[in-house]
């Protein structure tokens, strides 16, 4: 009969080992995510199988199945597994000492210039975001599944948001001292998905046909964006 200490001790070892496999099925689950968003980004969703995936990753089809029963799924994960990438990419435009003292437009002007690095640096983000966008649209995926995906991108708006309503209140986003303009009557929200849908629209046809004709290589993808940062910061200011 096992004393007591000699029963802790399996319990110990017992939970010691629940964890270490609960850490090995993260670990394989990160490592399929982070192979579909490389192939995902790279040739699109609708073009890559689950085969494909399942040699990318090194595991068996019927393995991948067990953890990702559809396509779908692991779109969606891998979605929100690049949302978190650049979520700390724009965290260093609002976590710098002395963002706090910044007045709301140059809080909103230091978060827009993220998108000028990121085009460079993070082509594989925005060429993925176009792809999963109409990858969702095409198969007709019900709002409800991407309830985690809206949740990955809900922290950058309140950030975006937060900047605004600091510059409308410091007088730093006056919109030319036009009260009455049809910009200045618009809500926060409203410049927020305006201006970020717009950015993001632009990054993702430059990341993926930027360079694409001779004639878009007279002025170079970075000076595009930066220019429409600087269109959308003037109209605000």
């Amino acid at each position: 009969m096992l004393t007591e200490t000699a029963r802790g001790m399996c319990m110990q070892a017992a939970e010691k080992r629940r964890l270490e496999q609960e850490m090995l099925k993260a670990e394989r689950i990160r490592h399929i995510i982070e192979c579909s968003f490389g192939l995902f980004a790279d040739k699109g969703i609708e073009t890559i199988s689950m085969n494909e995936i399942a040699n990318q990753a090194e595991i068996g089809v019927a393995s991948l199945y067990r953890y990702f029963s559809t396509k779908e799924d692991l779109a969606i994960e891998a979605a929100i597994y690049a949302w978190k990438i650049e979520e700390g990419l724009f965290n260093k435009a609002f976590s710098f000492e002395g963002y706090d003292d910044l007045n709301g437009y140059d809080q909103l002007s230091s978060m827009l210039d993220i998108f000028t690095d990121a085009l460079a640096t993070q082509s594989l983000f925005f060429r993925f975001v176009n792809y999963f966008d109409a990858f969702i649209k095409r198969e007709k995926v019900s709002p409800g599944r991407l309830i985690k995906y809206e949740e990955a991108i809900t922290g950058l708006k309140d950030i975006v948001v937060c900047a605004i309503k600091k510059g409308r209140k410091d007088g730093s986003i006056s919109f030319g001292g036009k009260k009455d303009s049809e910009l200045a009557k618009a809500s926060d929200d409203e410049i927020y998905f305006t201006v970020m849908h717009s950015l993001f629209s632009l990054a993702q046809k430059l990341s993926l046909s930027g360079e694409m004709l001779n004639m878009n290589m007279e002025v170079r993808p970075e000076k595009q964006m930066n220019l429409a940062i600087r269109f959308f910061l003037e109209a605000l200011k």
